[in-house]
């Protein structure tokens, strides 16, 4: 049975509502806006009716009041006035009201309105649900092709096949460590895994050498980054999802690329992703190399920590590879 709370100063029109409604809704009757915010505080109310004239708190200030709360935002709204000129209901219906029922009350336009108002309502409910359920399909598919779309990069490369994945998973536990809500951890998870996304655009000549780069090839990879950034700017559904590709290669000290950030200059995202990424190539073996072992490359890390890498960030990673290693 829905919840209908009424606010009005009158006892009269109090108790003739409660007499109209109490046979289809639970009915809870309120003197004022303060004893109405109180039992609010216990009930939430399905519709809310409204006397628009209150001494102490009026009916638009307690409409206003309650539509800043997150909790109440939600909740329908009808006026209750004697003044039914039309530029008094236009104003209630411009500031959010879902209808206006004009003084004295008509048990019929009551009922009906109540009614109709809690029907919508319904309706609204039941869209918005089909909706967040279409979005977590649309999420899950978006979250799919990128995914897909790490396994493509290091496909190009079989020295670095499964990278993306594990940088993301190194990415999700630092972010975990430093108390990050399970949402934003598994958010990192997928910045992580398109970090190298930009490679599509590098040259198969330059991706795949057998031996060390250039100077000039080693120009044209520092360029992946700013590709990576530009394929995703468009993004939305991810927020720093463009900033963890294009600044993972900055380092602590100002000496990296493409914009030489510092410090807290660089996003923390893409700080975490830097110590994720090195540690997972240092360990990884190439053509022209084999791969360091844990403790050699957590002791490059600790060298390098305040110089290419934000040194908390170390640290947590550290407590991450301590706890795997017990």
């Amino acid at each position: 049975m829905h919840k209908i709370l009424i606010v009005d100063d009158s006892k009269t029109v109090l108790n003739q509502i409660m007499i109209l409604l109490k046979k289809y809704y639970h009915v809870f009757p309120a003197l004022s806006g303060s004893l109405a915010l109180k039992i609010m505080e216990h009930q939430t109310p399905d519709l809310i009716l409204l006397d628009l004239m209150m001494p102490e708190m009026d009916g638009k200030e307690f409409f206003l009041k309650i539509h800043k709360e997150k909790k109440w935002s939600d909740i329908p709204v009808i006026f209750l006035t004697s003044d039914t000129e039309d530029k008094t209901e236009a104003e209630c219906l411009n500031i959010g009201a879902y209808d206006f029922i004009g003084k004295p009350i008509v048990t019929e336009v009551l009922l009906s309105r109540v009614e109709k108002t809690l029907e919508l309502t319904g309706y609204r409910k039941e869209l918005q649900k089909k909706l967040d359920e279409k979005t977590r399909q649309i999420e899950t598919a978006y979250l799919q092709t990128m995914a897909a779309l790490a396994h493509t990069i290091d496909a190009k490369d079989p020295d670095t096949n499964g990278h993306s994945r594990r940088v993301a998973g190194y990415t999700k536990q630092i972010a975990q460590s430093l108390g990050w809500s399970e949402q934003d951890s598994e958010n990192a998870y997928f910045i992580a895994l398109l970090h190298d996304i930009g490679k599509i655009g590098i040259p198969d000549a330059v991706l795949k050498k057998q031996n060390r780069l250039t100077d000039k090839e080693y120009e044209l990879m520092k360029k992946h980054p700013a590709i990576g950034a530009d394929i995703l700017k468009d993004i939305k559904m991810l927020d720093g999802l463009s900033n963890g590709t294009l600044y993972h290669h900055e380092r602590f000290d100002g000496s990296g690329y493409p914009s030489g950030l510092k410090g807290d200059e660089i996003p923390l995202i893409a700080r975490i992703i830097s110590v994720a990424d090195t540690y997972d190539a240092m360990t990884s073996t190439r053509c022209y190399r084999k791969g360091m072992g844990q403790e050699t490359a957590l002791a490059e890390l600790k060298k390098q920590s305040g110089r290419q890498f934000d040194p908390k960030i170390v640290n947590q990673f550290l407590k991450i590879t301590d706890n795997l290693k017990s």
